[in-house]
């Protein structure tokens, strides 16, 4: 579960990060192809550690919140283990489809 606490470091960790959602791309034609969610996730997952240096502190106090430790313990949070627990949390995965589909829609 992501309580409302979360999901406001959450959203503002997405926002800072200024993450895109893409969800068609252009192939060697010059059509556009729809991505799978696998696809899209992927993509997010990229953005996320290509640009998580921008909210450092942000990533560890909701990394914090989340497992319910110390800011210095959520340091040391294995990052795999930390990702693969967050999305096989259906409420972290409902929160990220309800962001798609508002990004989708601006």
């Amino acid at each position: 579960m992501i309580t409302l606490k979360q999901g406001i470091k959450l959203s503002a960790i997405i926002d800072k990060l200024d993450l895109k959602i893409k969800t068609k791309v252009e192939n060697e034609q010059g059509e556009f192809e729809q991505l799978s969610q696998e696809e899209v996730g992927a993509d997010l997952i990229m953005q996320f550690v290509r640009k998580a240096y921008k909210a450092e502190h942000e990533v560890y106090k909701f990394v914090a919140e989340y497992k319910k430790c110390s800011v210095q313990e959520a340091e040391d949070v294995d990052i795999v283990e930390f990702v693969k627990g967050l999305f096989s949390d259906e409420a972290t995965v409902n929160f990220f489809k309800s962001a798609v589909t508002s990004s989708v829609q601006e």
